[in-house]
């Protein structure tokens, strides 16, 4: 779906996020987007309560700073009250989501999720209608977020589906459905790659990386997508930075030089984390 291997900027904690503000995310939306993020990632449910587009939007200012950014977004899962969100894969809600993010994002949309798999009623209607929008020029591409091996198989019993989204969490999260999206040859994206905020310190799951990190003076953040980039094909780290500092060290990472030093590093801590080497 995407021309290059590279860092996706996920807006959901510039929106949801307790003291967030449009001011902010405006900030550091342009800094990763002048930084050279590949892409950016929202979705119908980055909403307030009385504003249904605010995620979508705030992408969509995002891309005016560089034309032909793309820009993936989601259907199905959206903001029902101050903290509660709900779920719906009809078809009918599909295709109003999807018209809906054309209209905020202004263009046809690059890459279409039904964002809570695991949560619709009828996987199958829910993929059907994503065809459809595919079908009709609505969305380029589409695919399925937060999917199990089971959910992504039974939407390729339907349609073809061009990616998946799901939480890809280093030293947290199975790489099953990473490992599983390459040999059917559709694209992975994973969010939360350095775990979420109640993980662990990344440095603790990837101790051979952090060890490098200290002795180059570089962020074990960065080294750590570096070496991502590298050894896992086909896989676009979706990163939920909330501050301009950070977005330019994990941006960064996609010029940090990688030899074989860091990649075995990286390669043994997954493999110490039950990861087969050369994943």
């Amino acid at each position: 779906m995407l021309e290059h291997p590279g860092i996706v900027l996920g807006v959901a904690a510039l929106v949801l996020n307790d003291g967030a503000t449009d001011e902010n995310a405006r900030t550091v939306i342009a800094a990763a987007v002048e930084a050279g993020v590949v892409a950016l990632d929202t979705a119908r449910a980055y909403a307030r309560v009385d504003d249904d587009g605010v995620g979508e939007r705030l992408a969509a200012e995002g891309r005016a700073l560089r034309p032909g950014l793309p820009i993936i977004t989601k259907a199905g899962h959206y903001r029902a009250a101050a903290s509660a969100w709900d779920t719906d894969g009809s078809a009918e809600r599909m295709r109003a989501d999807a018209l809906r993010s054309v209209e905020l994002l202004g263009r046809p949309l690059d890459l279409l999720l039904l964002h809570r798999a695991d949560r619709v009623d009828d996987l199958e209607e829910s993929v059907r209608a994503l065809a459809a929008v595919r079908q009709e020029g609505l969305a380029r591409a589409v695919g399925l977020s937060n999917a199990s091996i089971e959910l992504i198989d039974r939407a390729l019993a339907v349609v073809p589906i061009d990616a998946v989204q799901n939480r890809l969490g280093l030293g947290v999260d199975s790489f099953a459905e990473y490992r599983h999206c390459r040999e059917a040859g559709i694209d992975f994206f994973g969010y939360a790659p350095f775990g979420g905020p109640r993980a662990a310190p990344l440095a603790t799951r990837v101790p051979h990386v952090a060890a490098l990190a200290t002795q180059r003076e570089a962020s074990v953040h960065r080294l750590t997508l570096a070496a991502v980039l590298d050894v896992l094909p086909g896989y676009w780290p979706v990163i939920g930075s909330t501050r301009v500092e950070s977005v330019h060290d994990a941006v960064a990472a996609m010029d940090e030089p990688v030899d074989d030093e860091l990649r075995q590093a990286l390669l043994g801590d997954l493999a110490s984390r039950g990861v087969p080497v050369g994943v």
